[in-house]
């Protein structure tokens, strides 16, 4: 499987579970001049801005591990791209989370919720 299909089967898993959650997909892989946010979703008034990591084995470590100091700043920078482009839907409150899936060989994806990673 290649980089980019493993990438889309983790952003799909993820936008399964905020469906799931009552959530309508916005947007997906919002590219801006200063990175990439992989899944917007709203609900209730809240946009939810999702970083997504996926992991077929732990050979480089937990998903969680990747969301690091830069990523985090860079992902800050493409939200105010992005709030600042008009695009989405009115919002009466922002949020920023992580969701870290592992789905080794034969085994049920395990999906981990990060909430708040850039604070409240």
């Amino acid at each position: 499987m290649s980089s980019r299909s493993r990438g889309q089967r983790g952003e799909e898993l993820a936008a399964q579970y905020l469906i799931s959650e009552g959530y309508t997909i916005v947007r997906r892989n919002y590219r801006g001049e200063r990175g990439e946010i992989d899944l917007i979703a709203f609900r209730h008034g809240v946009l939810l801005f999702a970083e997504v990591k996926y992991r077929q084995d732990l050979t480089q470590g937990h998903p969680a591990e990747a969301v690091t100091s830069r990523k985090l700043a860079r992902l800050r920078r493409t939200v105010v791209e992005y709030l600042a482009s008009g695009e989405g839907p009115p919002f009466t409150a922002l949020k920023f989370n992580a969701i870290c899936i592992i789905e080794l060989p034969g085994q049920a994806p395990q999906l981990e919720l990060f909430e708040d990673i850039l604070g409240p």
